[in-house]
C-alpha cells in the first residue's frame, strides 16, 4: 500500500511564526509526500503549553525523539513510557546547552525565569506508525496504531464518514489542561498509566487526520452538527480549494476554532 502525506500549520492570531510551539515530523525526515510506502511510515505530533517555558523546544524534541525510535515506541505501554523517559534525558542535556547559548549571548538566566525553568516543559503528543502485514487471505493488510498523551488527536475517515477519532470522542472534552508530558518527569510508571493508545486497518482510499487540539476541537464540533470537516480538510491548496491559512483565519474569526497554534497532518492511502 502507498500513502501521501500533507503537512499545514498556522501559529496563533496576532502572533509571530517564530511564537508557534507546535512541532511534527515523520520517520522520514521530511514533512510533505506525495507517495510513499506506507509500511513503517510514522508521524508524531505535538503541541506545547504555552504556559511553560520552553514549550515549543520541548515539542520539537519529542516528536524528533519519538519518529527516530519508531517503530518500537508503539509496542506496549511499557516501550512508550521508556522513551517519554529517554527523552527527559535528551531534555536535560539541551537545556544544559541553551542555558549556555544564553550565557554567551549575555542573556543569562533571569531570576523570575528560573521558577519555570525548575518546572519543566510541557507538551502533549501524539505518535502514530503504520505496518503492512499478509493477512489470512493472503491478502496485504495495513494497520495504524496510535499512542500518545493529551489532546493531539486523529480521525480515521472511510467512505466520507468518520470511523475513530482518537483519543477525543467530543468536542466538549477539550479543555485548558489536558494530561501533559513533563520534561522533568522520569516517573515511568506515571506515563504509562496516562497514555492511551488505539490500533485501527486502514482500506485504500482511507484518510487520517492528525492535528493538535484547535484543529481537533473544531473538527469535532462540525461532525457533531452533520458537517463533514474531512471534506473542507482534503480540498486545502486544491486547485479550488482554501489554504490552511484561509480555512483558520475564518474559523477563527467566525468563533468556531479556538484562536490556538494550528497543526494539520493528512495522510491518504491506496
Amino acid at each position: 500500500m502507498r500513502a501521501s502525506i500533507f503537512s499545514h500549520r498556522l501559529h496563533k492570531g496576532g502572533g509571530s511564526e517564530e511564537e508557534y510551539e507546535d512541532a511534527f515530523a515523520t520517520t522520514l525526515d521530511v514533512q510533505t509526500l506525495e507517495d510513499v510506502a506506507a509500511d513503517g511510515l510514522g508521524i508524531a505530533i505535538s503541541d506545547g503549553a504555552s504556559e511553560s517555558i520552553l514549550a515549543g523546544r520541548w515539542a520539537r524534541l519529542l516528536v524528533r525523539h519519538f519518529t527516530e525510535a519508531m517503530p518500537g515506541v508503539l509496542g506496549t505501554r511499557d516501550a512508550f513510557a521508556s522513551h517519554a523517559v529517554q527523552a527527559v534525558k535528551q531534555w536535560e542535556l539541551s537545556i544544559s546547552e541553551y542555558v549556555t547559548e544564553r550565557e554567551a549571548e549575555g542573556r543569562p538566566i533571569q531570576w523570575y525565569e528560573q521558577p519555570k525553568m525548575d518546572r519543566g516543559a510541557f507538551a502533549t503528543l501524539l505518535v502514530v506508525g503504520l505496518s503492512v502485514t499478509l493477512g489470512e487471505d493472503g491478502d496485504s493488510l495495513t494497520t495504524w496504531v496510535a499512542a500518545g498523551i493529551g489532546d493531539c488527536a486523529l480521525f480515521h475517515v472511510r467512505d466520507n464518514r468518520l470511523l475513530t477519532s482518537f483519543p477525543m470522542t467530543d468536542s466538549a472534552a477539550f479543555t485548558n489542561s489536558p494530561a501533559l508530558l513533563n520534561s522533568k518527569n522520569h516517573d515511568h510508571d506515571l506515563i504509562a498509566e496516562r497514555m492511551q493508545t488505539h490500533v485501527g486497518i486502514l482500506r485504500p482510499k482511507d484518510d487520517l487526520y492528525i492535528c493538535t487540539d484547535a484543529v481537533a476541537a473544531w473538527f469535532l464540533g462540525q461532525a457533531e452538527r452533520q458537517g463533514r470537516p474531512w471534506e473542507t480538510l482534503g480540498d486545502l491548496d486544491a486547485a479550488n480549494g482554501p489554504t490552511f491559512a484561509d480555512l483558520v483565519d475564518e474559523e477563527r474569526a467566525g468563533g468556531r476554532m479556538r484562536n490556538d497554534d494550528s497543526t494539520l497532518i493528512h495522510l491518504t492511502v491506496w
